[in-house]
């Protein structure tokens, strides 16, 4: 069974409410997974981040998820996305604390994708990157996801066939602008919640990539 740790960690604007998951062995890479955005319901209890921690377990892998600042149980207020990239900052230099050893993959879902894209350049910069990024159900609608075009380290794509805001167009387009790109999977039959079956195995999928 997997081991599940309550945490409250120091982020730049008070405490933030986590969770750490660990596989029954110790773990072969670790992953923060962020969550949707928090004035829509989002938080990391949502059925997408948590598919995604448990993929990242069943491959052997500890998974770090959490809220935002002022998401439930942690301190602070919604920052649209600036304050929150401080906030995953804090994720993984815990993770980096508690397995200093292990490379780091970087998950998001919707507005977690778009933090977790932002948050790359600054943790390049700090040779400290995530050995890989996944990005769930990004919305290239409303987001340029200008990072990625810079990225160093692979991408990787998992989206809803019906995503109003994941089109597959703009999906075709991805290999011109994002030079790290790697596999883009796509959930048959989903929209940008992304309630399928499918879900798992295809994060799964895609993870396994990432960490090969």
């Amino acid at each position: 069974m997997p081991r599940i740790t309550p945490l409250s960690l120091q982020g730049p604007a008070g405490a933030l409410q986590a969770e750490l998951i660990e596989p029954d062995a110790a773990p072969s890479f670790v992953a923060t997974v962020a969550h949707p955005h928090p004035l829509y319901g989002g938080d990391m209890d949502n059925h997408v981040v948590t598919s995604a921690a448990d993929a990242v377990v069943e491959l052997g892998g500890a998974a770090l998820r959490f809220n935002f600042r002022g998401t439930r149980g942690s301190e602070g207020r919604h920052d649209e996305g600036r304050g929150e990239i401080e906030d995953l900052g804090a994720c993984e230099q815990e993770l980096r604390r508690r397995f200093p050893r292990l490379p780091r993959i970087g998950i998001g879902y919707s507005f977690g994708a778009v933090v977790t894209m932002a948050r790359l350049p600054q943790s390049e910069a700090a040779q400290d990157p995530p050995g890989g990024v996944l990005l769930i159900a990004p919305p290239l609608t409303h987001y340029d996801f200008e990072a990625a075009t810079t990225a160093t380290v692979p991408v990787a794509v998992v989206y809803g066939q019906l995503d109003a805001f994941t089109t597959d167009a703009m999906i075709r387009r991805l290999p011109k602008r994002w030079p790290t790109l790697g596999s883009c999977l796509e959930v048959a039959g989903a929209g940008h919640d992304l309630s399928s079956p499918e879900l798992g195995p295809t994060i799964r999928r895609t993870l396994q990539g990432l960490i090969d």
